[in-house]
Parts: structure tokens; C-alpha cells; sequence
């Protein structure tokens, strides 16, 4: 069976052209769109920011066998988190419903929908060029629509879905990576070097989650040229916020 059928996205890969797009919308798909001429790219309206680089950096990084992104009960939701952001990842499984346990104080963010490009090492030189991947983000702002979060029943505000285009970062791709896992061709042996790399996507950043139970539900749509492959999303993580204890404090 070609790779392409083992997967639960979509890769188009048009002629003369290695290029791969991945879509995270809670639940990620790859979509590469037929690529054409790296047209410029407009940068006056924009101030790139990190949460993309960050989320990809840590989401990529993580080996196949415990990713996030293909967990289906929540069991690794803890998988490379460090500092003060805590990070919840899509799903390459279909709509599916997480338990996670995570540090009082922490910062959660998550994408709702987003958009990756990705250059890897045997892409051509005209598509490792900043103009070249931003280009093949261009338009999935409006793309996304029918975003919803809602956290313990509240449904948030559409400005707290905040848009946001990333500076270009790299990700350094352990050898048991989640797209050798998936059967993509023509990766080299070993660890690697992923990038240049650009992102565009909605972004959600949760700051005051206090001790004890959260549900978290994301709904959306990517829409396609052909409606019939439009991205459905509906994700939901129930989520325990845990004060830790500090040397010497034990539990009553």
C-alpha cells in the first residue's frame, strides 16, 4: 500500500515540486496545495511571532512511539513539556477525547487550526527560500472557519483565537521522527535537520486555569476547494490543573 493510503491526511504532491505543507488543526492533516510560482509575500501588515516555531518545535520533536499528536487516551500529553508553557497537541487520529494532568501555573496553549511549510533537506534550493514557504501559507486565514473554543462550558471570544504568522525556525528531528513512522519517502537516515519552516495559525493561549477539572473542546473547519474534503474539527481535552508540592509538603 503507497504511504500516502496509510495515512489519516491527505498529501498532494504535485510534479517537480518535494514541498509539504502540513495542516494542525486539532486534528492534523498534511495538505501540500499544487505549488506554483513563490509569489512575494506582502510583510508590512505582519509581526511574526514565536508560538508556531515553539509549538512545531516541541510537537516535531517528540519520537513516533510517544507523540502527542498520536496519542488517543492522553497518556503522553507530558511528553518534552518544559518551562512555563505547556503545550496541547492536535491528533492524527480523528476526533478524539484526552485526559491530561497538568502543573497549577502553567501557560496552555494550543493551535485550533494552523498551517506548517516545511522545507526538507532534499527539497530543491527555490524551495528553501522564505518567499517560497511563506507562499505556500498564503490565504489559510481565511481558510479556518466555524472556530470554536470552548473551556468549562464558556465559549471564548473570537479575539482570544489570536492569528499569528511565524518567524522562520528549524526543528531537529529525532530518528524515531513521526514522519518516518507514517511512511514519508525520502528522508535521510537518522536524526535530521527540518526547515526552514514557516507557520500560520490560530492560537489560543489559556493563562489562568486554577487547581482541579477543565474540559476543553475545539471545533472548526479548513475548508478545500472541494467541500467534500473539508477538515472537520472536534477535539476535547479533559484536563486536571495539579498544585505540586514543594520540598517537605506531603498530602493530608
Amino acid at each position: 500500500m503507497a504511504w500516502e493510503d496509510t495515512m489519516t491526511f491527505l498529501m498532494h504532491r504535485p510534479r517537480r515540486t518535494r514541498a509539504r505543507v502540513l495542516v494542525l488543526a486539532l486534528l492534523l492533516l498534511a495538505l501540500v496545495a499544487p505549488a506554483g510560482p513563490a509569489l512575494a509575500h506582502d510583510r508590512s501588515d505582519h509581526r511574526y511571532g514565536t508560538t508556531g516555531a515553539e509549538f512545531w518545535q516541541w510537537a516535531l520533536a517528540q519520537p513516533a512511539a510517544t507523540n502527542p499528536l498520536t496519542d488517543t487516551t492522553g497518556e503522553f500529553c507530558d511528553e518534552g513539556q518544559r518551562g512555563r508553557t505547556w503545550f496541547l497537541a492536535g491528533s492524527l487520529v480523528g476526533p478524539v477525547t484526552r485526559e491530561c494532568t497538568i502543573p497549577y501555573g502553567k501557560k496552555v496553549v494550543f493551535p485550533v487550526v494552523n498551517l506548517g511549510a516545511f522545507a526538507f533537506p532534499d527539497d530543491p534550493p527555490e524551495q528553501r527560500t522564505e518567499e517560497y514557504l511563506r507562499a505556500q501559507v498564503a490565504g489559510f486565514k481565511d481558510a479556518a472557519t466555524g472556530l470554536r473554543v470552548t473551556v468549562d462550558g464558556t465559549v471564548l471570544r473570537r479575539s482570544e483565537l489570536r492569528y499569528e504568522e511565524s518567524r522562520l525556525f528549524s526543528v531537529p528531528m529525532p530518528d524515531d521522527n513521526l514522519f518516518a513512522a507514517l511512511g514519508v519517502p525520502g528522508l535521510p537516515d537518522g536524526p535530521f535537520l527540518l526547515g526552514p519552516c514557516v507557520d500560520a495559525g490560530y492560537y489560543v493561549t489559556l493563562r489562568s486555569l486554577r487547581p482541579g477539572a477543565h474540559t476543553v473542546h475545539i471545533e472548526g473547519v479548513i475548508e478545500a476547494a472541494d467541500p467534500a474534503q473539508n477538515t472537520v474539527v472536534d477535539v476535547t481535552y479533559e484536563l486536571t490543573v495539579q498544585r505540586t508540592r514543594g520540598p517537605g509538603q506531603h498530602g493530608g
